[in-house]
């Protein structure tokens, strides 16, 4: 009897110890499916982040484009071809006469060709000489309101001889 009781406990023993291995091996299954799983989810979620962040990308590319493309027309229309340059001194000359200053003008050697993002260049050098307010009233007109070309005045050299004033520029005429 006693030794019944003792292999009744052993066996009881046997099962609770096999019950609780199959119970930790099922647990420790779960745990790293369900951590397999939550890196899943969270790789997939980041993954849909960035594609809706793409679409809304996207989108303001493709909202933007038609506005982009209003503003290419538009600098296409301002912008003359290379070979219309060569109109460009004697235009400066009439509007020179137009503001009663004295002009001289040479293109540079410093031509940038133009590319699909932006216009080509062409570099000058522009003396301007005459009553101040003529000059300065000239170099708005040309910088700022000139329809028949576009251009960027950049470096200046002033000097004054009485009420006239001489001004070298260099500055750079654009086209397409």
């Amino acid at each position: 009897m006693k030794d019944d009781f003792n292999r009744y406990i052993l066996t009881s023993f046997e099962v609770i110890i096999g019950c609780a291995v199959i119970v930790a091996a099922i647990v420790f299954l779960l745990t790293s499916d369900i951590a397999s799983r939550a890196s899943d989810i969270s790789t997939n979620r980041d993954r849909i982040t960035k594609q809706s962040d793409s679409v809304v990308m996207l989108a303001d590319i493709k909202n933007n484009s038609a506005e982009a493309q209003e503003y290419t027309t538009a600098m296409d229309a301002l912008l003359p071809p290379q070979n219309e340059l060569i109109n460009f001194p004697k235009w400066l000359q009439g509007v020179a006469a137009t503001y009663s200053v004295n002009v001289d003008f040479s293109f540079t050697s410093e031509i940038i060709a133009p590319n699909s993002t932006a216009p080509g260049s062409n570099g000058f050098s522009l003396t301007v000489t005459g009553n101040s307010d003529n000059v300065i009233s000239f170099l708005k007109y040309l910088e700022l309101e000139a329809p028949a070309y576009l251009l960027s005045l950049g470096s200046f050299d002033l000097s004054q001889n009485g009420s006239d004033v001489k001004i070298v520029i260099g500055g750079k005429l654009f086209f397409k």
